[in-house]
């Protein structure tokens, strides 16, 4: 860890471009990144670019400008994530990629789904719903609340499961699956895999090639720098044309500028999985916040992060502050859990000093992100022991 401190502290000044960049890290100490990554300039100019173009060009923005900045998006996204542009579908948010996905199962021979305790609740949620419809929802248990050992999957996944659907990185831990043995797992009984990696896409590599993933969903709003109203999904060349969704739009009609009302039939690519007219204002947003992942890179992203999440962790246990972490450095993302008695008192209170952390059942949440610094680390973490201090004494006069 010393080493990684040493090289996060030489590289430091090669980061100081990039804080510039994002205009709130000059009012504010933000490290929240997993819950909303920074605005930055060149997103604001990517937005009203679309303004001043939907101003100039009318409808005709569509043909001329927009169809192509809708190909250029998924071109971008697959790049990042090691796959081609065929292979994936943007829509408004994860939950209606999910929703396309389940409605594309057939659940007849296969009706188990297996989730963990630790997912994200609409990953639970997209299955939980169509039980009457004979899905069986399984659901594995943490026993830490942080990880999900991978002996759990070994058990739960049968010749009766349908799918694993999981995260990359939990989001109330920050802990790293190890997605290559979990799809080994489900594709040694016959059943896909399909991740939530909201919390991973950006700040992690990854290649779905290489981890051998059927179908993922991720977004622009957290660590891909692109906003609300982006999500994508990929599904794997060969699974694409087996899967017809009943949840639709006309953006996933094969000929959709056809226009015909008395049929349908499917895009050869994901764009099936599409649905409706897009928002093109977060299209722009989320392009250009890609823009700056693929300018830096995953494999320098999460070298800077993992020493920003390193130096918070050895930090805060200097102070002998709680924590809720994995028990490698090379399990945790950039997410680091403080447990405590009432953590939303304690994000209220960081905020009045314009320090930005959030918090989940249980534990305040700190996110620390390239563009955070070392120093800003301390902050918080000072401020976080002097409010627990004050609340330890508050009770004392009691």
């Amino acid at each position: 860890m010393a080493e990684n401190r040493d090289a996060g502290a030489r590289a430091a000044r090669d980061w100081g471009a990039y804080r510039s960049e994002f205009p709130t890290l000059q009012r504010k100490v933000y490290l929240n990144t997993c819950s909303l990554g920074a605005l930055s300039r060149r997103s604001h100019r990517a937005v009203n670019e679309f303004l001043a173009l939907w101003e100039e060009w009318d409808a005709s923005a569509w043909y001329e400008i927009w169809l192509g900045k809708l190909g250029e998006l998924r071109e971008s996204f697959a790049r990042l994530i090691g796959a081609r542009p065929h292979e994936v579908a943007l829509l408004p948010h994860v939950s209606a990629a999910l929703s396309a996905i389940a409605s594309s199962l057939d659940y007849k021979e296969r009706p188990k789904v297996v989730l963990t305790a630790l997912d994200f609740p609409t990953v639970g949620h997209q299955w939980w719903v169509k039980r009457p419809l004979g899905v069986e929802v399984e659901i594995l248990p943490s026993p830490d609340g942080v990880r999900v050992p991978l002996e759990a999957y070994e058990r739960a996944v049968d010749k009766c499961t349908a799918l694993v659907a999981t995260s990359r990185v939990f989001f109330t831990s920050g802990y790293i699956q190890n997605l290559g043995a979990i799809a080994e797992i489900a594709h040694a009984r016959g059943a896909y895999v399909l991740v939530d990696d909201y919390q991973g896409t950006g700040q992690i590599p990854i290649d779905v090639k290489d981890l051998n993933i059927d179908m993922l969903v991720t977004g622009g709003l957290k660590w891909l720098l692109g906003g609300p109203g982006i999500a994508f999904l990929y599904v794997r060349e060969g699974l694409i044309e087996e899967l017809e969704p009943t949840i639709t739009g006309w953006f996933a009609a094969r000929n959709q500028f056809d226009f015909r009302v008395d049929e349908f039939a499917y895009h050869e690519d994901a764009r099936r999985f599409e649905s409706g007219t897009p928002a093109l204002a977060a299209v722009y947003a989320a392009a250009a916040g890609l823009e700056i992942v693929h300018e830096i890179g995953p494999p320098a992203l999460r070298e800077r992060t993992s020493f920003l999440t390193e130096h918070l962790i050895e930090g805060a246990r200097r102070r002998g502050l709680a924590l809720r972490v994995a028990d490698r450095p090379e399990e945790w993302a950039g997410i680091v859990m403080l447990p405590m008695a009432d953590p939303a008192s304690a994000v209220r209170k960081l905020a009045e000093r314009d320090i930005i952390v959030d918090y989940r059942p249980g534990a305040l949440r700190v996110s620390p992100y390239f563009y955070n610094t070392p120093e800003e680390n301390e902050l918080v973490l000072d401020a976080v022991q002097e409010l627990l201090r004050s609340s330890h004494g508050s009770r004392g006069e009691c």
